[in-house]
């Protein structure tokens, strides 16, 4: 921007000379008109932001940004709540003129995903995605990056285009939850079942890296199973579960990181070994607030859903020339779980 002595109220040729930028830009940015560039968008807010106008030019004339969150079917209840979270914290955004539209897409169908996505970064302002790093998802992550800026929550795409990552350090995650796992087993030795949604999900591999180095590092009386994947179903979990302590009789502890933890809760229970296992998982359900308080469920890890979805939304809020500065993060704290805490 070139310099400019700031004003007590801007007028559009001040902006235009302060931006670079022409009048009929200015013009078509702050009387809503579209037909510019996110880029230059966000220089003019910037400037008569900076010049003394930019509150009333935000609240009041800039066009709608429309934000496009993209997770799993609700029945996933991290997803659930998730999109809840962005229900709730929506009216905060109506100041700054960005209203959000949610989409589903499935992980057994990862073509369909990648063509959602390339769909919605012709029709949106922006994408929020919650979605595996699926080879197909990440080439079209990257190809509409060129379009409009790209957030990943919860779980990371390696998209080196996206604008960030908004989550919890999942390699962190996994570390805490096998030092839970050591110190809850004390002497025992045995076996550990590691049970994962899809290994296609960057934070899944990284919690489970980030168990198994602990692990390693600390406890050498215990070992762990592969991670199986249960695709985000519950009967696939539970299924998971059954047959590795069919398979292994050694079994004293269940890490689990994937939609299923109730339906593994419920096959503990009905075989009488709730009380046997440690059962360490993640994301806290009011449910999984229950498990916890009888004991079947020993530590839940959560991410904090209601913080990644508002710092997610403040951070292209921040890209677009709405606000000053994003709210939070990027990494969003991990929060640990016992039946004293719920």
């Amino acid at each position: 921007m070139v310099g400019y002595a700031m004003s007590q109220r801007a007028t559009i040729h001040d902006i235009a000379r302060y931006s670079g930028v022409s009048t009929a830009t200015v013009d078509r940015v702050i009387n809503g008109r579209g037909g510019v560039r996110p880029d230059k968008e966000r220089v003019v807010l910037e400037a008569a932001r900076e010049l003394g106008d930019g509150r009333r030019l935000i609240a009041l004339h800039a066009r709608l940004a429309r934000i496009a969150v993209v997770t799993q079917p609700p029945v996933n209840p991290f997803h659930a709540a998730l999109q809840d979270a962005f229900r709730v914290i929506m009216p905060a955004y109506r100041e700054q003129n960005i209203a959000c539209f949610e989409h589903h897409a499935s992980i057994e169908h990862p073509d369909r995903a990648a063509s959602l996505i390339r769909t919605l970064a012709r029709e949106y302002d922006g994408l929020i995605l919650c979605l595996p790093d699926h080879p197909g998802i990440r080439q079209a992550v990257s190809d509409a990056c060129a379009r409009l800026p790209v957030v990943t929550i919860a779980s990371d795409i390696t998209a080196p285009e996206r604008l960030a990552y908004i989550g919890s350090d999942n390699y962190r995650a996994g570390r805490i939850a096998a030092d839970m796992m050591g110190r809850l087993l004390g002497p025992r030795e045995g076996r550990v079942a590691l049970i994962a949604g899809t290994m296609h999900y960057i934070g899944h591999q990284q919690r489970y890296a980030g168990f198994m180095a602990a692990l390693d590092e600390r406890y050498a009386a215990l070992s762990a199973t592969p991670a199986l994947e249960c695709l985000e179903n519950d009967d696939r979990a539970a299924d998971a579960v059954h047959a590795l302590l069919q398979e292994h009789r050694d079994i004293v502890g269940i890490y689990h990181f994937s939609t299923g933890a109730d339906a593994i809760a419920r096959l503990l229970e009905k075989q009488g070994m709730a009380d046997r296992l440690v059962f360490i998982t993640h994301e806290l359900t009011p449910h999984r607030a229950t498990l916890l308080r009888s004991g079947t469920i020993d530590i839940v890890l959560d991410q904090n859903p209601m913080l990644e979805a508002r710092t997610a939304l403040s951070t292209l809020s921040h890209y677009l020339g709405r606000c000053t500065a994003p709210l939070d993060g990027p990494i969003i704290p991990l929060s640990v779980h016992t039946r004293e805490t719920v």
